[in-house]
């Protein structure tokens, strides 16, 4: 947290006193985003903390920063009233169960499965956030999934590559805006790169409780995305590693069993809730686990109450990652 209020608090004494070229806060708002810490979603930025603008409560210092970046940022083409969101993941069949018994059912089951194959290392996610940029630009006209492929070597390197997936609009305003954007934007919308893994590979399942609370927050809406989401995107586990992940996962405080739901690949599975306003503004986090496997396909956040400075209807989905492979 304090790491990234010096991170805005660096944003506006750097911009304070002078005009800044639009292209010179681009270039040091993605220098910061692309530091190991915000790297992930190698835009963990835009999927799990770049929210953290409107949403994480920071320092006068650091909001007068935002407010200048934002004011210099501001795009000379016109913006939607409100931004294009995706629509709601449903969620049904919801049973009065502990979620800690659910979980435990399922950690007993992935416990004694064995490896179907090889790995190979490669993992892939379809992500998008409400805060996604393309060409320095934040996007609100159109939802634009990233796709993600990611191959890690033995030593920890990982090389990505992230293409931008094929915009979806609520309607045809947003596709009109949405054209007039992408024609100033003109990016390529395929991105590379190399970079480490943070928190190294998981250890044995009697090990899996302190490499999965190793840098993570708190709270449990914290601990979902900022600690189990962010380290499943480069590392695989196996049924002990699954079971023993779920196991610290039952511990969390005021997670909830929500019922059946299924994710953006049509995939179904079984729905962890909890609702937290740690950051900022009311939100709902969910996980959504195969029963069969212990895999999380899923995770998305919710915003539930009054959206800020956020412009969303709400209830509103402003983050989400499917994990196809991994």
């Amino acid at each position: 947290m304090r790491d990234y209020e010096e991170r805005l608090t660096a944003i506006g004494s750097r911009l304070e006193g002078r005009t800044a070229a639009p292209q010179e806060v681009d270039a040091l708002l993605e220098r910061i985003l692309s530091e190991k810490r915000f790297a992930t979603r190698g835009r963990k930025s835009r999927n799990l903390r770049i929210k953290g603008f409107a949403v994480l409560g920071v320092s006068a210092a650091a909001i007068a920063g935002v407010v200048a970046a934002n004011h210099l940022m501001k795009p000379s083409f016109p913006e939607p009233a409100y931004a294009a969101t995706p629509p709601l993941m449903k969620i049904s069949d919801e049973k009065n169960l502990p979620a800690a018994q659910v979980l435990e059912d399922i950690a007993r089951r992935t416990e004694k499965l064995s490896e179907t194959s090889s790995w190979d290392n490669h993992f892939v996610q379809e992500s998008w956030s409400l805060s996604t940029r393309i060409g320095g630009r934040q996007i609100t006209s159109a939802v634009v999934p990233e796709h993600r492929d990611s191959w890690k070597r033995a030593d920890g390197s990982v090389t990505w590559s992230v293409k931008e997936e094929k915009p979806k609009f609520q309607n045809s305003g947003q596709k009109k805006l949405w054209d007039q954007q992408w024609a100033a934007i003109d990016e390529p919308t395929t991105r590379t790169g190399k970079g480490g893994s943070s928190y190294g590979n998981p250890p044995a399942p009697a090990g899996m409780k302190h490499w999965l609370e190793e840098g993570s927050p708190g709270d449990t809406a914290g601990f979902i995305s900022e600690s189990l989401v962010q380290k499943l995107m480069t590392n695989h586990l196996t049924p002990e590693q699954r079971a023993a992940s779920l196991r610290v996962l039952e511990t969390k405080k005021d997670l909830k069993f929500s019922g059946t739901a299924k994710d953006r690949a049509g995939r179904e599975g079984l729905a962890f809730t909890v609702e937290s306003d740690s950051s900022g503004l009311p939100s709902k986090h969910t996980l959504v686990i195969n029963p069969d496997d212990g895999k999380v396909l899923a995770y998305e956040e919710l915003l539930t109450g009054d959206p800020g400075a956020l412009k969303v209807k709400t209830p509103a989905v402003i983050n989400y990652v499917t994990f196809l492979r991994g």
